[in-house]
């Protein structure tokens, strides 16, 4: 079975999320996900997962949140210093 998901995140800060967890596409974390990202004009962020099974879909998708949500986060602080 073959799945795939596709999330818009939409806000001001998209570019440097981008930025922040683009390392990360480098870095294989499983062999039975595909991770893609890009920009889609200047306030949204587009994340595509592709994986085997289901297991490997959610697992990936918690991984990918939770990378741009930290990010979120760490730029929230950031801008309040």
């Amino acid at each position: 079975m073959k799945l795939s998901a596709e999330f818009t995140f939409e806000t001001e800060t998209a570019e440097k999320i981008y930025q922040a967890v683009l390392p990360e596409l480098n870095d294989n974390f499983s062999e039975r996900s595909r991770i893609g990202m890009y920009l889609e004009g200047a306030y949204n962020l587009v994340l595509t997962v592709k994986a085997d099974d289901a297991v490997s879909l959610r697992s990936a998708l918690n991984t990918w949140f939770r990378l741009i949500q930290i990010a979120q986060e760490v730029l929230e602080v950031t801008s309040e210093a």
